[in-house]
């Protein structure tokens, strides 16, 4: 199995890069302990149900001040994280009610890769979607648009295996090509909604692919059925695709 290749971090902007240390900004310190109990709640070290250490111990944890503590919890609850009530505390919510598709929530997961239940998720949300709009593209695309998609394609092949980012972006483009292609503008909502998510995925599946050639020669077998404008054989093609990405996600 090939390791998982993640992004390097950003280079700090010429305001972070004044700013002491010792004496982090506010939007830095939120930053901080958001993302710091995020990461223990989507990583598993706090579980649903389990309560909240309370404001004076991450105060303390942190070395911040309880209304820091209170803001944290404020944009943790409204990701779906986190219920907190008066004189009852902070509690992990359901699963079921985290915001999953948030991209915030989606930077900060520890482990994305092995987070089964979203990667099925996104795998059967992508079954229902994709042939479809693939057998849409094949017949409302058009040659321009066919003319993308190979561009797309292209960048894959070249970024692929040793461009991991560049490799899933040219993906994605692919994929949302096609749904663009689909012109059905429910299709294209329901994508715009899930950008995040299937970014991640995409990402991830190229990550840990055990052969690149073969995951592009599948894409360009969608491209090649739209380009015949036969719709059943492009459903048929992205299925295969799809297959694909199943076959890497179990074989991690």
């Amino acid at each position: 199995m090939k390791p998982v290749v993640t992004c390097r971090p950003a280079a700090p902007n010429a305001l972070e890069s004044v700013i002491s240390p010792q004496k982090p900004s506010g939007a830095r310190i939120h930053g901080q302990i958001v993302g710091t109990l995020a990461r223990e709640v989507l990583g598993g070290a706090l579980a649903p149900g389990d309560a909240l250490p309370n404001e004076d111990l991450l105060a303390a944890r942190f070395d911040v001040s309880r209304s820091s503590v209170r803001e944290a919890v404020k944009t943790l609850a409204a990701k779906g994280l986190i219920e907190s009530r008066q004189r009852v505390g902070a509690r992990i919510r359901p699963r079921a009610d985290w915001h999953m598709l948030d991209p915030d929530l989606l930077a900060w997961h520890p482990d994305v890769l092995h987070d089964r239940p979203l990667m099925e998720g996104l795998l059967e949300t992508r079954r229902i979607i994709e042939p479809a709009a693939a057998e849409l593209a094949a017949a409302r695309a058009t040659d321009a648009e066919f003319d993308a998609l190979a561009a797309a394609l292209d960048a894959m092949a070249e970024a692929a295996p040793h461009d991991i980012d560049a490799c899933a972006e040219a993906d994605l483009a692919f994929h949302g090509g096609i749904i663009a292609a689909s012109r059905n503008v429910v299709l294209g909502g329901l994508v715009a909604t899930i950008a995040a998510a299937l970014r991640a995925s995409l990402r991830a599946t190229n990550a840990v692919t055990d052969d690149q050639a073969r995951s592009v020669a599948s894409h360009r077998a969608v491209l090649d059925a739209m380009r015949r404008r036969d719709g059943a054989a492009a459903r048929a093609a992205m299925s295969a695709v799809l297959d694909n990405t199943e076959h890497d996600l179990h074989a991690v």
